[in-house]
């Protein structure tokens, strides 16, 4: 059977509820919101964690009352949120899985559903919200069809109390401790149009690896300094600042943002050059000897008068 919520899906509700071939406003707001929570447990339970989720694209909006009936129809809402992920791949997945839990209520044996669901956390949201779904209907027969297909239908078998009792699982969770620890990641990081995405090539941890900034060339006003090499510097972010530390010519430079932070390195390092270089060694201490030699070394040529 083709069930598409992306197309549309519809309830015919006949008895008691739908005999006037109305329906009270009560239950409509019932079944939208028992129907609507049950797509996002699928979305929850079924789409890969691997993958972008915005739970926005599941919502569903009714299309569709036909006249002189009590036949509501739900489509996915077409106001949609653009993520790295393929949104329609994900639609039809949850199209899908209705689809077997549609199959579970026309046949009334709702024990199937832990074939689809052994996990007892999926199983048990599913349980819950299949059960409220099909409980809005409050008894009157109801039949769920492809929009404008009615030839492809469900029926709503009733889902007890006590059956949804003997299927839910008491879920002990255990108190683990939490460990926590820094790391640099290398990304792979794939643009396709306007959509990026990115995943993790190689996680590298440990107190002896640090991100680097590593100048060759340090512009700062209308001066330009050539080095010889890079210039290796840690870069790290504390709180809200990033820092770049170079401790061997003892600079230590702060930002909000990653421009702010190399702006002020090489205005450091510029002021320490300047100054080390108008002093005569004997009025330095021998920590400062030791740096003027080292950002001496560095440097392989100062341009003045850079446009």
């Amino acid at each position: 059977m083709n069930f598409d919520l992306e197309k549309g899906i519809s309830f015919k509700i006949e008895g008691e509820l739908g005999k006037y071939q109305t329906l009270p406003i009560d239950a409509l707001i019932k079944i939208a919101e028992t129907f609507q929570n049950l797509v996002l447990s699928i979305a929850k339970n079924d789409l890969s964690s691997d993958n972008s989720i915005d739970y926005n694209n599941f919502k569903i909006e009714l299309t569709d009352f036909t006249k002189s009936s009590s036949v509501p129809s739900f489509v996915f809402t077409p106001r949609i949120q653009h993520t790295t992920s393929d949104y329609k791949e994900q639609r039809n997945i949850i199209s899908s899985k209705l689809v077997q839990l549609f199959e579970i209520s026309d046949k009334g044996d709702y024990t199937k559903i832990k074939d689809y669901y052994p996990s007892s956390n999926s199983s048990n949201d599913i349980i819950e919200n299949l059960y409220n779904f099909t409980n809005s209907f409050k008894g009157s027969p109801t039949t769920i069809f492809s929009k404008d297909n009615l030839s492809l239908n469900f029926k709503v078998k009733k889902f007890k109390s006590e059956v949804k009792k003997s299927l839910l699982t008491t879920v002990v969770n255990l108190v683990e401790d939490k460990v926590e620890h820094s790391a640099i990641a290398r990304l792979i990081v794939t643009t396709k149009g306007k959509k990026t995405s990115n995943r993790i090539q190689e996680i590298i941890s440990g107190q002896r690896h640090t991100i680097a900034y590593s100048p060759e060339i340090i512009n700062v006003s209308d001066k330009q300094y050539i080095l010889k090499f890079p210039l290796h510097c840690s870069f790290i972010k504390e709180d809200d600042f990033y820092v770049i530390k170079n401790e061997l010519i003892d600079i230590t430079a702060t930002g909000l943002t990653v421009e702010e932070v190399e702006l002020d390195f090489n205005e450091e390092f510029d002021f320490l050059f300047t100054r080390l270089n108008e002093m005569d060694d004997n009025k330095l201490s021998k920590r400062m000897q030791d740096i003027k030699l080292a950002i001496n070394l560095f440097v392989k040529e100062k341009i003045n008068g850079i446009r």
